[in-house]
C-alpha cells in the first residue's frame, strides 16, 4: 500500500533543495527520515490513535467476542514480526522516502472497508464479514513535521561543518 502525502513546509524543503543544491546525496536524509517515520508509526500502534491525534475506532462486540488474544489492542491480532505494526517499511532514495506496509489488508485498515467490499471467498461469506472502520496509521502528525525538520536541520549543519572543516 503507498500513500503519499505533500506538505507545505516550504522552509523545510527550501533547506533540502539547498542541501541538492551541493551535490550531497539526500539518501541518508531519507533514510533518517523513513527510521523517524517508521517508529513513529509504530507508536501509533501503541497509542492506538491516528496521525492528526484521534483515536481509533473501538472494536465492535462481535470483533471482541472472536479475538482470543490481545482483546485490548484494535489492530493487534497475534502481534510480533509478522503483524500489521512488524511488516511497516519504508525505502528511502535520493529525492524521497516512501513508508507502508507489506500486508496486503494494511489499505483495508487505513482507509476502512464497507461489508461485503471485496466480494465473497469460496464459501459465499462476504469479505470482510463486516463493516470495518478506518482506523489510520499510516501519515504525518504535527510532532512528524517537527522531526523531519529538525533532522533536516542536523543534516544541514553536518553539511556546513564537513564543507567548511568546522
Amino acid at each position: 500500500m503507498k500513500i503519499q502525502i505533500d506538505w507545505d513546509d516550504r522552509h523545510v524543503q527550501a533547506a533540502i533543495a539547498r542541501l541538492a543544491e551541493t551535490g550531497h546525496d539526500l539518501t541518508p536524509l531519507m533514510r533518517d527520515i523513513g527510521e523517524e517515520l517508521l517508529n513513529s508509526t509504530r507508536e501509533r500502534f501503541a497509542s492506538m490513535t491516528a496521525p492528526d491525534g484521534s483515536d481509533w475506532a473501538k472494536l465492535s462486540d462481535v470483533t471482541l467476542a472472536k479475538k482470543k488474544k490481545n482483546r485490548d489492542r484494535i489492530l493487534v491480532e497475534e502481534g510480533g514480526a509478522t503483524s500489521l505494526s512488524g511488516q511497516l517499511v519504508y525505502r528511502a532514495g535520493a529525492n524521497e522516502v516512501e513508508i507502508g506496509s507489506t500486508k496486503v489488508y494494511a489499505s483495508t485498515h487505513q482507509f476502512g472497508a464497507d461489508k461485503g467490499a471485496f466480494g465473497t471467498n469460496a464459501a459465499g461469506r462476504l469479505i470482510p464479514w463486516g463493516d470495518i472502520p478506518a482506523r489510520p496509521f499510516l501519515g504525518l502528525s504535527n510532532a512528524d513535521r517537527k522531526a523531519i525538520e529538525e533532522i533536516v536541520a542536523d543534516h544541514l549543519r553536518h553539511q556546513i561543518v564537513t564543507s567548511f572543516g568546522r
